[in-house]
């Protein structure tokens, strides 16, 4: 997976924001309507509106989701002794 300055410095485009992992996407998609439209408050949803505030510009600060950690990457993680 590719770190978010990866990412910037391969496509050399302005960042308008991070949209995290989400399960209210597959949803929305399934059922067809827009996660930002259904009056969703879950991240996924709250980083596209914030994308869209700045590209209408407004200043809006970006946030960079957690990483969350899968059980097989926390059990067989190294640790600093």
């Amino acid at each position: 997976m590719l770190s978010v300055s990866d990412v910037l410095d391969i496509l050399s485009i302005p960042l308008l924001g991070i949209v995290p992992e989400d399960q209210e996407i597959l949803r929305a998609s399934n059922v067809g309507a827009p996660i930002t439209l259904n009056g969703s408050t879950s991240p996924a949803a709250r980083a596209y509106r914030d994308a869209s505030r700045r590209l209408a510009g407004e200043t809006v600060p970006i946030v960079v989701p957690d990483e969350k950690k899968s059980l097989f990457d926390r059990l067989f993680s190294r640790r600093a002794a």
